[in-house]
């Protein structure tokens, strides 16, 4: 805590916590399952760094869960994310494979999260 700029990091990674959590609660109350699935995958897409020229595959983020996994973060249950996920499939937002998920169209999800 003697550096300065440490105690600045770890107080706004702090302050950032609650408001977090309240709207995580809120999106639990107030959202659909499809757009708490949205959401979630809008949230783990920003988290991922942006593609560089040595990553061509990076054109599209991928993220490493199961349909399992994901419901558990949107709240729903397996049978239902598998459901929501392949109407997404349907209209061009994802592309599924074992274990992973490729978003095709941030911008289109995005508009689906809200």
């Amino acid at each position: 805590m003697s550096d300065a700029r440490i105690a600045a990091r770890i107080t706004a990674i702090l302050g950032r916590r609650p408001a977090d959590l309240e709207q995580r609660l809120s999106d639990s109350v107030f959202k659909t399952v499809a757009q708490r699935i949205a959401t979630s995958l809008t949230t783990l897409t920003s988290a991922q760094p942006p593609a560089g020229p040595l990553r061509p595959v990076g054109r599209h983020p991928q993220i490493a869960l199961t349909h399992e996994q994901l419901a558990a973060l949107a709240g729903t249950s397996r049978e239902t994310c598998t459901k929501v996920l392949r109407e997404m499939e349907e209209r061009g937002l994802l592309r599924l494979a074992r274990g992973r998920i490729t978003v095709l169209d941030r911008e289109r999800l995005r508009d689906a999260a809200d």
